[in-house]
C-alpha cells in the first residue's frame, strides 16, 4: 500500500479526530476535541502530520514541544499516534499484510514527528503513558527507551 505522511491541513481535522476518537460517541466532546486539534495546526510549537493512502487520512501524529531544564532547551513530547484499522477482513493473510501496512505507517508517522523536533531544536522525544504502553514494540524499535513512567530517545 502507498501512503504519503504530510503536515496536516485545516481540512484533515476531521478525519484525524475520526481516527483518534473512534471510541469516543459524544458529539460535543469530538467537536471540542476538533477544535482544539485545529488550533494546534496554527501553533508553532506544536506538530500535526498526517498519513493519507489515495487522499484520504488513515493516520494522525501530534508532537509539542515543551521547555525543559533537564537535558536541554527544548523537548518534544508525542501526545498521539493513531492509524485507522480496517475492521472486517475475513482472510488472515489479508489482515496480516493489512497490520504489516499500518504498522509501516505508524512507523513513518513517527520518524516525521522525531524530525520535526530534532528541526525545532529538540533535544529529546518522550512519550507516556498510555501511548507509551500501546506502542511500546514500535517505540522501541525507534530506540526510545523506558524512563520511569515515559519512553524517551535523544534525539540531538
Amino acid at each position: 500500500m502507498e501512503f504519503h505522511v504530510r503536515s496536516a491541513r485545516h481540512t484533515d481535522v476531521d478525519a484525524a479526530i475520526s481516527i483518534l476518537m473512534r471510541d469516543v460517541g459524544d458529539p460535543g466532546q469530538r467537536r471540542g476535541d476538533a477544535d482544539r486539534l485545529r488550533s494546534l495546526l496554527y501553533v508553532p510549537a506544536a506538530t500535526v502530520v498526517v498519513a493519507e493512502v489515495e487522499r484520504r487520512v488513515v493516520g494522525v501524529g501530534v508532537l509539542s514541544i515543551r521547555p525543559t531544564v533537564r537535558t536541554g532547551q527544548f523537548i518534544g513530547v508525542i501526545d498521539e499516534l493513531a492509524v485507522e484499522g480496517q475492521a472486517g477482513r475475513a482472510e488472515r493473510a489479508a489482515a496480516a499484510a493489512d497490520a504489516t501496512s499500518r504498522d509501516r505507517i505508524r512507523s513513518s508517522i513517527l520518524e516525521q514527528l522525531i524530525a520535526s523536533a530534532r528541526n525545532k531544536g529538540c533535544a529529546r522525544v518522550e512519550v507516556t503513558d498510555p501511548l507509551a504502553k500501546s506502542e511500546s514494540a514500535l517505540l522501541k524499535r525507534a530506540d526510545f527507551a523506558r524512563q520511569g513512567a515515559l519512553l524517551s530517545r535523544a534525539i540531538g
